[in-house]
């Protein structure tokens, strides 16, 4: 039987955060602001292992880059 600590080759595709290292590069936003919008189905995807919750960094910095806001551009006089 093989396990995970005996393969090279299983690895992660993703780099997991807990709500405390998401809340640190989130400038503004605290843990339970996250879990806050975990409640109202808001803010980045996240995923349940048991009774924890992490994030996945890729998908933090999509959910970044697509909360985006265009401002106005100035009107030509």
């Amino acid at each position: 039987m093989t396990t995970l600590a005996g393969t090279e080759a299983a690895q992660l595709s993703h780099h997991y955060l807990s709500p405390e290292q998401v809340a640190e590069l989130l400038p503004g936003v605290t843990k339970n602001t996250l879990a806050m919008w975990r409640y109202e189905h808001k803010g980045p995807r996240y995923y349940k292992l048991g009774r924890k919750v992490v994030y996945a960094l890729d998908e933090v910095e999509e959910w970044i880059a697509g909360s985006g806001v265009e401002t106005p551009r100035a009107r030509p006089e």
